[in-house]
């Protein structure tokens, strides 16, 4: 068993991230591989629900997916049951697959480590230039705060999810734009 086996790969993979605090917080992370091919990992994790629960001893079980909808709707709420295949473990409905691991942090580091997962869905897709506009954007929104040039940075990827974007993707972009209030 290994990060790669579930689809992590070098380098920071997004995926939605789920803890149990009060109720489930599904929240979009980046996971730090820098070995793919070992069962350890690391993630930023600045002041939220998500680090409050680590906090309070939740488990930490990643999601792997590719649904634009579910990533801009997890950036801004917590995703309600009707969204998951599964609570125990906490699966979300479309995952393709999801990892469980041991969190132990660190400052703003949370180092991972796999304790299991499983490949729910075998499935072949070709990159999305708007899919990825979409994760970027998101990655802008949960920034805006700090530096509200970034809603320029978000304007752009919705030129390119515009242009690239499929219907999720296009739908995400308005999740988005209704959060935000960047048009």
């Amino acid at each position: 068993m290994r990060l790669r086996d579930f689809g992590l790969r070098n380098g920071i993979n997004e995926v939605i991230v789920i803890t149990k605090g009060e109720k489930l917080n599904t929240a979009p992370i980046g996971i730090i591989v820098e070995n793919e091919n070992s069962v350890f990992a690391k993630s930023k994790l600045f002041p939220s629900h998500t680090r409050s629960n680590l906090e309070k001893g939740s488990f930490f079980v990643a999601n792997v997916v590719n649904d634009a909808i579910l990533f801009a709707l997890a950036t801004f709420e917590d995703l309600g049951e009707e969204h998951f295949e599964s609570l125990d473990p906490p699966i979300l409905r479309g995952s393709l697959a999801f990892c469980e691991f041991e969190p132990k942090l660190e400052g703003s580091i949370t180092y991972l480590k796999l304790l299991r997962g499983k490949v729910l869905r075998n499935e072949v897709r070709a990159v999305n230039r708007g899919f990825n506009a979409v994760i970027e954007a998101l990655i802008f929104a949960t920034r805006l705060k700090l530096n509200p040039k970034f809603a320029e940075k978000i304007k752009e990827c919705y030129e390119i999810i515009e242009r690239c974007g499929g219907e999720r993707e296009k739908l995400a972009m308005e999740i988005i734009k209704e959060k935000t209030g960047i048009l």
